[in-house]
C-alpha cells in the first residue's frame, strides 16, 4: 500500500513542482491579473510657450470612455449599453455592440478623449439608466490655441498622446511625463472591492518647453508668406525664417500650405481635395497620404533647393578672405565667358560692361562671380564650402532635417573641373536645405561666426525653474571681421540701390541678397522651365542682428524673379518687426515718403498749444496744419489720435465743432510714384501708408496694391495703405 501511495502521488508532486517552482512567475502574473485591476493614470503633457510665455500647445482636460462587458449580466443590459454610448458619442451601434461580446473582457477601449460636456452627458446617462459597465477613466488632450500656427514646427500628438511629428515629436521624453497606475484588487465576481485595498501611484507630469519663437513675429511672417504664396500663384509652397544671427535662435519659421494642428489628418486645401477626387479609386488612398504628409512636411529644413544668387555673398566672401580680390578688383562682363569646352552666360546677355567687387553683388553678376572662383581655386572653394556647414546638416533641433546633395569632392577638388567650379560660383547645379543658407549666410554678416541654430530656449518645470537652457553656441569662425564688413556694406548697397529694392524700409538701413534658381531637374516639355524666388536680409546694418531668407518655390504668375517675388515679403516683415523689436527708425532726407509717426491727441489744447507741440517736436514738424473754426480750444482732429501717418501730411485741427462724418470715395491710385499717389489721396481727404519700394523718388517706383478698390466709399481721415514697386534694375537674371 506504501508502494501503491508513493507511486500514485508521484506525478502530483511533479505537477507541484512545475506549478510552484518551473512555472511560478507564468502562475503569479496569472493570478495577480486574475485577482486586480491595473489602470494607467495618463500624465499631464508638457506645455509648450513662445519665448514670451503664451502657450501654444496645453494639454486640457479629458476622459476616455471604456466598457467591461464582464460586469453586463444580460444581453439586455449590452445593448442598453451599445445605445446609449452610440447615441452619446456618435458612434455606430453595431460596432460598440460587438465590443461587448467578450464576456471575460473587463476593458475595452470604446473612444478616446472626449471632452467634458461629453462626458458629463455620458455620466448622466448612466445614471438614468442604472447601467453597469461603462467607466471613465481621466485623460488629456493635447490642445493648440492657434490653430495651425508654426504648424510645421510643432507637429502634433496621436491619440496616445504621443508626440509624432515636429518638436512634440522631438521632445517627446521631455514632454511626456511618466504615466501612474492605480492597481485595485477584484472580489470572485470581478468586480473592484473597497478603496483599502489600493495601491494608487501618481502620474508625473511632463516638462515644459520655452520656445525662441516669438508668437508676433511668428504671426507677421505667416501674414505675409500666405499672402505672398496666393499672389504669386506659387505651385510648391513657400518658406520662410526671422533668425538672429547673434545667438541662433530661431523667431520665426513658416511654411505655406500649412495646416491645422488641431485636426491634423484632415485636408481642407482646395486644390488638395481636387486631386484626391480626381484620382481613381486604386490610387485615392495613396493620393490623400501623399497631400497630408506634403502639408506636414517642414520645407525650410527637409527641401533641398539651387540657392541660385543668394549664395554669390559666399563666393565674394571667400574669395576676399583669401585675398584673390579687394575693394579696388574690377571685372569686365561681356554677357559670357568660355569656361572649358562651353560658353556660361551671364543673366544679363549684353553684359554689365566694367564692375568693381561690391558691384557684382550689388549688380548680381555671374561672370565676375566666376572669375572670383576661378582665382580661389576648385580645393579652397570645396574647403570654405565644407566649412560654411553646407556639406552636413545644421543640428536644428527638429525632426527630418535633411543635408542636400553637394559635389562629389574627388570630382570637384580636380583642377581640370572649371565647369562645375564656374556655375558653383553663382548658386546652381547643387542644392542645399534653407536652413543651411541662411546659417551660411548668417556667418558672414555675423563677423564670420557660424551659429549652431535652435528652436528651444529653455526646459522649465510647473513652476518655473529652469532646468536646462540653451546658450548660443559657436561651431566655428569661418571669415575674419574684415571680410564681413566688407560684404555688409555690399549687401547694403545691393538693397539701396541694386536687385534688392523692393526690400527696403523707410527708415532702416537694410542689406541683403536676392536669389532665382532654375529647376533643371523639372525640366519638361509640357510644363517648361521652373524657379525658385528667393532673397536674404539682414538688418539693422549699423550692427547687423536680425536675418530673414524667404523661398518661393515655382512661381506661376506675372514675376518670377526673387526680386520680384521674395523681396518684397522680406521687406514687409522687416518693417513690421523691426519696431516691434526696438529698433528705432532713422529717416534719412529722401524718405520723405514712408516715414510714419502716430497722431498724438490734440483735443483740449489751445491754439497756441497745439501749435507747439506740433512746431517743436521733431516728429511732427513736417506736418502741414488746416485749422477750421475760430475757437480757442481744440474740439476734434484728422485724422484721429494713434493713427499712423507720413510725417509730411496735412492734418485738420477743429477749433470749435466736430469733424462731420463725410464721406470720400477712394480713388485710383495704381501706377503712381508715392509723391503722386500720396498728393491723389490727401486730396481725396484720406492718409496713404506706403509700403514696399518708397525710399527714393523715382519714375520707376510705382504703386502695385491698394488697400481699398477704387469707388469704396470711406470715412474723411481715413489712412489706407498703399504698397509699391521697383520695376527698374530689380533683375538678378534666371539664365544659365
Amino acid at each position: 500500500m506504501f508502494f501503491c501511495l508513493t507511486v500514485g502521488f508521484l506525478p502530483l508532486v511533479g505537477a507541484l513542482v512545475k506549478i510552484q517552482l518551473i512555472d511560478y512567475k507564468k502562475y503569479q502574473s496569472m493570478a495577480i491579473e486574475q485577482q486586480t485591476r491595473d489602470t494607467v493614470i495618463t500624465p499631464k503633457r508638457g506645455v509648450i510657450y513662445d519665448r514670451n510665455m503664451k502657450e501654444i500647445a496645453v494639454s486640457a482636460t479629458a476622459e476616455t470612455v471604456f466598457i467591461s462587458p464582464a460586469e453586463m449580466e444580460t444581453e439586455e443590459d449590452a445593448r442598453t449599453v451599445a445605445k446609449i454610448l452610440s447615441e452619446t458619442l456618435e458612434l455606430e451601434y453595431d460596432d460598440v455592440l460587438k465590443k461587448t461580446e467578450n464576456k471575460k473582457s473587463y476593458y475595452q477601449v470604446i473612444k478616446k478623449k472626449i471632452d467634458i460636456e461629453a462626458a458629463t452627458k455620458l455620466r448622466e446617462q448612466i445614471k438614468e439608466h442604472g447601467v453597469k459597465g461603462i467607466h471613465l477613466a481621466e485623460d488629456t488632450k493635447r490642445y493648440y490655441p492657434y490653430g495651425s500656427f508654426a504648424s510645421q514646427v510643432i507637429g502634433f500628438c496621436g491619440d496616445d498622446n504621443t508626440g509624432l511629428f515636429g518638436i512634440e515629436m522631438k521632445y517627446e521624453n521631455v514632454l511626456k511625463g511618466m504615466p501612474g497606475r492605480v492597481i485595485a484588487a477584484k472580489n470572485a465576481r470581478g468586480t473592484d472591492m473597497s478603496f483599502q485595498y489600493e495601491e494608487y501611484h501618481d502620474a508625473q507630469n511632463g516638462q515644459n518647453l520655452v520656445l525662441t519663437i516669438d508668437e508676433t513675429i511668428q504671426q507677421v511672417l505667416e501674414n505675409h508668406l500666405r499672402t505672398a504664396v496666393i499672389d504669386g500663384k506659387i505651385e510648391n509652397r513657400g518658406a520662410g525664417i526671422v533668425y538672429n544671427i547673434k545667438t541662433g535662435e530661431i523667431l520665426a519659421m513658416a511654411t505655406y500650405g500649412d495646416f491645422d494642428l488641431n485636426a491634423p489628418f484632415e485636408i481642407t486645401d482646395p486644390e488638395a481635395i481636387k486631386r484626391i477626387e480626381e484620382a481613381s479609386e486604386d490610387e485615392r488612398k495613396t493620393v490623400r497620404s501623399n497631400e497630408l504628409q506634403a502639408s506636414w512636411r517642414n520645407k525650410f529644413i527637409s527641401d533641398a533647393y539651387e540657392p541660385g544668387s543668394v549664395f554669390k555673398i559666399l563666393t565674394v566672401a571667400m574669395g576676399y578672405e583669401e585675398g584673390v580680390v579687394n575693394e579696388n578688383s574690377s571685372f569686365n562682363c561681356p554677357g559670357g565667358l568660355r569656361v572649358a569646352d562651353r560658353t556660361i552666360h551671364c543673366w544679363k546677355r549684353e553684359g554689365h560692361g566694367n564692375v568693381s567687387l561690391s558691384q557684382a553683388l550689388e549688380k548680381s553678376c555671374n561672370c565676375a562671380l566666376m572669375n572670383i572662383a576661378a582665382r580661389i581655386g576648385n580645393e579652397k572653394f570645396y574647403n570654405y564650402c565644407e566649412g560654411f556647414g553646407l556639406l552636413d546638416k545644421t543640428g536644428v533641433d527638429l525632426i527630418g532635417e535633411a543635408s542636400g546633395y553637394f559635389f562629389n569632392e574627388k570630382d570637384f577638388k580636380n583642377p581640370k573641373n572649371k565647369v562645375s567650379l564656374a556655375v558653383a560660383s553663382f548658386g546652381q547645379t547643387f542644392k542645399v536645405t534653407p536652413m543651411q543658407i541662411v546659417c551660411a549666410v548668417g556667418a558672414v554678416v555675423n563677423d564670420g561666426k557660424l551659429m549652431k541654430p535652435h528652436l528651444v530656449k529653455e526646459i522649465v518645470d510647473d513652476n518655473g525653474i529652469v532646468i536646462k537652457k540653451n546658450e548660443a553656441e559657436i561651431v566655428r569662425q569661418i571669415i575674419s571681421e574684415k571680410t564681413s564688413d566688407f560684404i555688409n556694406a555690399s549687401i547694403e548697397e545691393t538693397v539701396a540701390t541694386g536687385t534688392g529694392k523692393n526690400a527696403r524700409v523707410s527708415g532702416y538701413r537694410i542689406g541683403g541678397k536676392t536669389g532665382t534658381s532654375e529647376k533643371v531637374d523639372e525640366y519638361t516639355a509640357e510644363e517648361g522651365k521652373k524657379y525658385i524666388a528667393s532673397f536674404f536680409g539682414v538688418a539693422p546694418m549699423e550692427d547687423p542682428e536680425i536675418a530673414i531668407l524667404v523661398m518661393l518655390d515655382t512661381p506661376r504668375g506675372i514675376y518670377l524673379e526673387g526680386s520680384q517675388l521674395a523681396a518684397p515679403v522680406a521687406g514687409k516683415v522687416f518693417g513690421e518687426i523691426l519696431p516691434y523689436l526696438g529698433f528705432e527708425p532713422t529717416y534719412t532726407a529722401d524718405e520723405l515718403v514712408g516715414a510714419e509717426v502716430t497722431m498724438p491727441n490734440l483735443i483740449g489744447g489751445t491754439g497756441e498749444g497745439v501749435n507747439k507741440l506740433l512746431s517743436t517736436n521733431r516728429n511732427y514738424s513736417s506736418f502741414t496744419i488746416k485749422t477750421v473754426g475760430d475757437g480757442k480750444v481744440c474740439t476734434d482732429q484728422l485724422p484721429a489720435e494713434g493713427s499712423k501717418i507720413p510725417k509730411n501730411s496735412t492734418i485738420v485741427v477743429y477749433m470749435g465743432g466736430k469733424a462731420e462724418g463725410e464721406q470720400v470715395e477712394m480713388p485710383n491710385v495704381i501706377g503712381m510714384t508715392p509723391e503722386s499717389a500720396n498728393k491723389v489721396l490727401t486730396n481725396a481727404g484720406l492718409y496713404m501708408k506706403a509700403n514696399g519700394a518708397v525710399s527714393e523718388r523715382s519714375s520707376a517706383v510705382g504703386a502695385t496694391k491698394q488697400q481699398y478698390p477704387e469707388g469704396t466709399k470711406l470715412n474723411k481721415g481715413t489712412v489706407v495703405s498703399v504698397e509699391f514697386y521697383d520695376i527698374a534694375g530689380v533683375s538678378e537674371g534666371i539664365s544659365r
